[in-house]
């Protein structure tokens, strides 16, 4: 009969040591928040500081300059090589897409804007501009394009992937290798025009 009170001793001991922890817990948290104020001085420091200033007339330079560090955000640009803020500074000049690739690659980075090749690498392909109500045979297609700027460039006529065009006699005829029809294979019939591409 006399485990049973042992075994209610344990668990009141378990329990005090959980409600002491716990307690600890919660005193060790609200701790920061008794001895601060929004601004991270201690109370004390305040009071005092604000006699000073009713009897002189104004709290002392060094804290007006901490408390004005303290509102405004550092000046310094971001010291992480992946951030572009790290490279320039305010009031410098808006970099190009051009020149911002192009310090990419000079730093080794291909990935993201760094997968892209700079601006006028690769120009707009020239051709014949396909009318938007024409049905185009089989075999050809229209590419659309953009210029660098992003404005879109009227559909060329280009040659469909892997398709072969041939002569009357079922002889394959030669295509030129960037797939761009020559006003001599367009489709019969199909209006040309060649396509416009807008100058920035």
């Amino acid at each position: 009969m006399a485990k049973p009170p042992a075994r209610d001793g344990r668990r009141w001991g378990a329990a005090c040591v959980a409600v002491a922890v716990v307690g600890a817990l919660v005193g060790w948290w609200l701790w920061p928040v008794r001895g601060a104020t929004a601004g991270g001085m201690p109370t004390a420091r305040i009071q005092h500081e604000a006699a000073a200033a009713s009897v002189g007339g104004s709290p002392p330079a060094d804290a007006a300059a901490r408390a004005a560090s303290r509102q405004e955000p550092p000046a310094t640009p971001s010291q992480d090589p992946d951030d572009l803020a790290a490279y320039f500074r305010p009031g410098d000049p808006e970099p190009t897409g051009a020149q911002v690739i192009d310090a990419l690659h000079q730093a080794g980075v291909r990935t993201g804007l760094g997968a892209f090749n700079p601006p006028g690498t690769s120009p707009p392909l020239a051709g014949l501009a396909v009318p938007a109500d024409y049905e185009l045979p089989t075999g050809y297609v229209r590419h659309h394009q953009v210029t660098d700027e992003g404005v879109p460039i009227e559909p060329v006529l280009m040659f469909a992937p892997g398709f072969v065009l041939r002569d009357a006699r079922g002889r394959p005829i030669a295509m030129p290798e960037n797939r761009i029809v020559p006003p001599e294979l367009a489709p019969p019939g199909m209006p040309q025009r060649r396509i416009e591409i807008p100058r920035h």
